[in-house]
């Protein structure tokens, strides 16, 4: 095994961790929406977590395997698809770390409070920086897999 092949394997795999736990929050969104207060309180502060944490890990071993296989293989910095994908976790971090992280940070204290008007506000703010971080993810895998400007 070379350590491209490892590189890859873990560049893939935290990528599709990024890209899953997008998913399953947009698969249950609805769903824990309907739910009672004490519920979405504790979905809201997994989805803090995910802000706070999860992604913060999946990003910087995107990142760190990303820079490795370029350094370990014939890629160059000047392929757009690298700099596609700097974009996206940069996009990720401000988007996702900063703005989704004090909007959940803002759903928990409300409900927290018992005002289920300004939980709201900050659910529905919250969902089309989602879809445009998804959106980002996607597109980014297919300037990967189509290689732009290599």
């Amino acid at each position: 095994m070379t350590s491209r092949t490892i590189l890859l394997s873990l560049h893939i795999a935290a990528v599709a961790s990024w890209l899953g736990a997008d998913v399953l929050q947009h698969a249950v969104r609805r769903r824990w929406h309907r739910e009672s207060v004490e519920a979405n309180r504790a979905w809201a502060a997994m989805v803090f977590w995910l802000h706070d944490r999860y992604y913060a890990v999946v990003a910087a071993l995107i990142l760190v395997t990303g820079i490795g296989l370029v350094f370990d293989g014939d890629l160059g910095w000047s392929s757009t698809f690298i700099w596609v994908g700097i974009a996206a976790v940069f996009a990720g971090g401000t988007l996702g770390g900063i703005v989704l992280k004090g909007l959940a940070r803002d759903r928990i204290a409300a409900l927290e409070s018992g005002d289920t008007q300004a939980a709201e506000s900050a659910h529905k703010r919250a969902f089309p920086i989602e879809l445009i971080l998804t959106t980002v993810v996607l597109a980014t895998i297919v300037a990967m897999v189509h290689r732009w400007g290599v």
